[in-house]
């Protein structure tokens, strides 16, 4: 009987503390589903002259490691996927937002004994060349704003924004 009394006690101190703000009318509380990865630089770059493939949008996207230490992260709803389960990119031509579209996928969430997650050591990057006209429609002749926008588990940040133009 104790252990139920001092359980239920715990259960619903946590509840009032976890919506306190929400009580105070400062708005519903925040629970965090996972931690923002810090020391990770994402950036997106156009494919070098030699690479490029008329009709393509070949880019490259980089993860790189700017802290003094290891930085593990899911690699998820990114290019280094290479499955496009999920387009995280918002590109912009003349006519406005165009509309990106990976795979839908249904799966587990990610774990670690799956291998859904990557180390990077401190200083190192991980780079993927990749077709983004595989997941977004884009026309030849046309010049697009394009940014990665971050994973939605939290593991990447958004990237810089780049122009490119479709030949």
């Amino acid at each position: 009987m104790r252990i139920f009394c001092l359980a239920s006690f715990l259960l619903v101190a946590f509840a009032f503390l976890a919506f306190v703000p929400a009580i105070q009318g400062q708005g519903p509380a925040k629970i965090a589903r996972g931690k923002r990865v810090s020391g990770l630089l994402v950036r997106i770059r156009e494919c070098p002259e030699s690479v490029r493939q008329k009709g393509k949008a070949m880019m490259i996207f980089e993860v790189s490691n700017t802290s003094d230490r290891p930085v593990e992260f899911c690699w998820w709803q990114s290019p280094l996927e290479k499955r496009w389960t999920a387009s995280r990119f918002k590109v912009n031509g003349p006519d406005g937002e165009v509309g990106c579209q990976g795979r839908m996928a249904k799966r587990p969430p990610p774990s670690k004994e799956n291998g859904d997650y990557t180390t990077l050591r401190s200083g190192w990057s991980l780079s993927v060349k990749f077709d983004l006209k595989e997941v977004c429609r884009m026309k030849a002749g046309t010049k697009y704003s394009i940014s990665y926008q971050g994973s939605s588990l939290g593991s990447l940040p958004a990237s810089n924004s780049i122009e490119l133009a479709i030949r």
